[in-house]
């Protein structure tokens, strides 16, 4: 573990209160910090004492006030008075690079002092979850049944694609919703009925009978393993152009559009989830200009488009207008055929579980990362496939739960 200590004297502060306590408050504390010192009566043993909290953390950190900053550093605190830190992105990834997995403080007060200690645990069987991910996933009603929690359907597979309609379908249904329905042409259906146990298979000969299963649906994850030629490229156009819920559109979908705008012209939300070859033919720009400047053409994408793109590789990115996510869970183990497929069943699960499309995006590329994380420590980088991933599904939902 690592530690870092602070102590203060309470009159220095007090004379520093006295003098403007205003724009003292609002250079170092955050504004819950602020509510609490405020119930406290502003009493200088309290403001001493999350001042020195903060020096404390900011010594284990080992940087000091600057690279991290005052507020970055936000201390909170249980309904028993017990202090604690509320993680930030910033504070986080600092951690992240000490390997640190968690932080505790305690805080005492001597008649002319306050003293702060912070411990860093480093404990590599442990995971950090961010509170801004933490606060995306819903409770869940004790009072609840299948249809609560969400019907998705998932246009997938052809002739030895069978694999990406798996994954996907079963990502899905591992991340919480309460119906799957994976959708596949008719000459893959009876195997797809071996492969999967819980997720309903439907199937279908011609497109008129794939629009027909759509109906009832919450939301559609099109494209993981769908093929190309013009059968299936028709499929998507008629499916992007008459299906008014939610989308999101992966692999094949993305390449099977020959005219991007058909996006813009949708109501509702849309998701891509392109690699940087996909994103690379869809802006018409090389890969190496995707990879130079991933955020701004992720955003330059969802602008053109009025898409959510979620970026994949390193740092995978969630854009959306002037929203950005980027993540900063996974590890190289997870760059293996499938575990794409695997996201995209995440992400509209969480759609149609009733969270907002963006914020659904965020929590499956972080679970998704923290699954294949889980799967990493127990099996290292080079042997870890996707179905890894997906088996580590419910655990990294249970840590953020």
């Amino acid at each position: 573990m690592k530690t870092g200590i602070d102590i203060v004297k309470i009159s220095r502060i007090k004379d520093i209160l006295d003098k403007n306590r205003n724009s003292f408050y609002r250079k170092i504390f955050t504004e819950n910090e602020v509510r609490y010192i405020e119930n406290k009566k502003g009493n200088s043993l309290t403001v001493a004492g999350l001042f020195a909290c903060k020096e404390a953390v900011s010594k284990l950190l080992g940087t000091g006030i600057g690279t991290i900053g005052w507020k970055d550093i936000e201390i909170l605190h249980t309904s028993k008075d017990k202090p604690y830190i509320s993680l930030n992105q910033k504070l986080y990834s600092q951690l992240s690079l000490l390997n640190i997995n968690s932080i505790e403080v305690s805080i005492s007060h001597e008649d002319d002092y306050a003293i702060a200690l912070s411990i860093g645990y480093m404990d590599e069987k442990k995971y950090q979850v961010l509170d801004e991910i933490k606060e995306i996933l819903p409770k869940r009603e004790k009072e609840s049944h299948k249809g609560s929690y969400g019907r998705v359907g998932i246009i997938a597979g052809s002739k030895g694609m069978t694999g990406a309609a798996y994954l996907s379908s079963t990502a899905a249904i591992r991340s919480g919703s309460g119906l799957v329905y994976s959708i596949v042409p008719y000459e893959i259906a009876d195997l797809m009925a071996i492969k999967l146990t819980e997720v309903i298979v439907k199937s279908y000969k011609d497109n008129d009978e794939c629009l027909e299963l759509l109906n009832g649906l919450d939301g559609l994850a099109l494209g993981p393993g769908l093929g190309l030629d013009e059968d299936r490229k028709d499929l998507v156009r008629r499916i992007l152009g008459k299906y008014d819920g939610p989308i999101v559109l992966d692999a094949d979908g993305i390449n099977a559009i020959d005219d991007y705008r058909i996006l813009s012209n949708r109501n509702a939300p849309t998701v891509i989830t392109p690699h940087p070859g996909e994103l690379a033919r869809l802006l018409n720009k090389s890969i190496e200009e995707i990879q130079e400047d991933r955020i701004y053409y992720s955003k330059y994408a969802s602008d053109k488009y009025n898409v959510i793109t979620v970026l994949k590789g390193y740092g995978t990115l969630v854009a959306y207008g002037d929203l950005i996510y980027k993540n900063h869970t996974g590890n190289p183990g997870m760059a293996s055929a499938g575990s794409g497929d695997v996201l995209t069943g995440m992400i509209i699960s969480f759609i149609c579980q009733g969270i907002d499309p963006f914020r659904a995006c965020k929590l499956a590329t972080y679970c998704h990362g923290l699954a294949g994380d889980m799967a990493k420590d127990k099996k290292g980088e080079y042997g870890l496939i996707a179905r890894d991933i997906l088996e580590n599904i419910p655990k990294a939902i249970k840590l953020i739960e």
